[in-house]
């Protein structure tokens, strides 16, 4: 019996979604946990598979929609089922209060000869139903210029600015000549990319021009987040300066053990396992509050700050203070990577003990980070400085680094982040004590 799928709550954040490609058509066998469509969320771009065995009987909604969990995406049966009366359920859905939004936008301003193309497009899933997939009521390909505006989707936009097309120069066969990825990806296969501008031009050509974008689901749910965190947490900060000669030493002598392997570690892997470390002796840091109770984790879970085209993302290295550099070297890596992919699952990047967010690489030599909730604090580093500094009573040149740690006052208290900071730095100006 046929049966309308909705879009699934991919996250444990997950308000909607963007569905950004579906990897089946309509008429498609369709079998358990088969892959049916990839869903950006506020985090990561997530597998959507079926739960369902049958035919691909209706595609409800198009690529490059957003809409919220649990809104009707298509409709699933046994061949030649007649689903009118649930085409016409799914049509309800948007007129219900549930206002199904898949684009209220203000496109990138575009340059198109000697006008500046900008567009505003606004379609809801209600139109949307109307005829994807089957051919009923979609319009032929039209020039995405219209009237001087260019309707495209939040993926195409994103996929143009990173490969410097105009989008002016591609017709679209979305609804009302909206550009989708296909028309994109022919565009580029054409060789149209070609004639394009390159983004560094296209940049510089449109830097005194007003940029808008539409908030991207990762945005949103930062803004939220860190709104709350601010909010409803009482933050206060404590700043340590380290000595960093032990630990730049300490760096070049293991990256000289592993030059044959081709591994590195980075400084940041250091303060990581460092970190680490002081919270398995200082497990008072390592701590959350959750209303009527505080927990006293007994992992030590570290979230590291990565920033993202769409903002920033905190995967995690489990139980950092039981592995060795080579490993959290890897693992770091290994995560980023798939970060800026948008291809983290849910479980890579949520459940931390601890954060810490690194700017030093900015030249940033000191800030305060706001604490990414449930976890009791975060640690801010900053960037290494060369200074004079007094030793044995002589000025001589140094390597200095601060660090500031931000503490929920509700779970961890002046003194607890006092001594877990004592504890860090004693470790990373004396590295080799994190191995006793």
């Amino acid at each position: 019996m046929a049966k309308i799928i909705g879009l699934p709550k991919l996250s444990p954040t997950m308000d909607e979604g963007t569905l950004v490609s579906w990897e089946k058509k309509e008429g498609d066998k369709i079998e358990v946990d088969d892959l049916l469509a990839e869903v950006e969320t506020d985090k990561a771009t997530m597998e959507f598979r079926s739960f369902d065995a049958g035919v691909l009987l209706k595609i409800l909604v198009e690529a490059g929609a957003t809409l919220p969990a649990e809104a009707p995406v298509c409709i699933i049966g046994e061949a030649g089922e007649d689903i009118s009366g649930l085409v016409e359920e799914a049509k309800k859905f948007t007129g219900t209060g549930s206002e199904t939004e898949t684009e209220t936008e203000t496109e990138t301003e575009t340059e198109t000869g000697s006008a500046t193309a900008t567009a505003t497009a606004t379609a809801t899933v209600a139109g949307s139903i109307s005829g994807v997939g089957t051919g009923a009521g979609t319009s032929a390909p039209v020039a995405a210029v219209r009237d001087g505006r260019v309707l495209a989707s939040p993926l195409v936009r994103r996929l143009a600015i990173e490969n410097g097309v105009d989008l002016a120069l591609i017709s679209g066969t979305g609804p009302r000549g909206r550009i989708i990825k296909k028309d994109f990806e022919a565009f580029v296969a054409g060789g149209g990319a070609a004639a394009a501008p390159s983004a560094p031009a296209a940049r510089a050509f449109a830097s005194h021009e007003t940029r808008v974008e539409k908030t991207s689901q990762m945005r949103k749910t930062i803004a939220r987040r860190l709104t709350e965190s601010k909010r409803d947490i009482p933050h206060y900060y404590l700043t340590i300066d380290v000595d960093m000669e032990p630990l730049l030493a300490a760096r070049k002598g293991i990256n000289a053990e592993l030059e044959r392997t081709g591994e590195k570690v980075s400084v940041n892997d250091l303060i990581i396992k460092a970190a680490a470390v002081a919270l398995r002796r200082s497990p008072g840091a390592n701590a959350s509050y959750r209303g009527d109770t505080i927990h006293y984790h007994g992992r030590v879970d570290i979230s590291v700050a990565v920033a993202i085209p769409d903002g920033l993302i905190t995967p995690v290295v489990r139980n950092a203070d039981q592995k060795g550099l080579s490993e959290i070297a890897a693992e770091v890596r290994e995560l980023a990577g798939r970060a800026r992919e948008k291809r983290l699952k849910p479980e890579e990047f949520t459940d931390g003990t601890f954060s810490i967010s690194n700017l030093g690489m900015f030249g940033i030599e000191e800030f305060t980070a706001v604490i990414n909730p449930p976890e009791g604090a975060i640690l801010a580093v900053g960037t290494i400085r060369s200074e004079p500094v007094v030793k044995d009573g002589a000025v001589v040149p140094g390597k200095r680094m601060r660090m500031t740690m931000s503490c929920d006052h509700r779970v961890i208290d002046g003194a607890t982040g006092a001594q877990f900071l004592a504890v860090l730095k004693r470790l990373m100006e004396s590295p080799a004590s994190m191995l006793i």
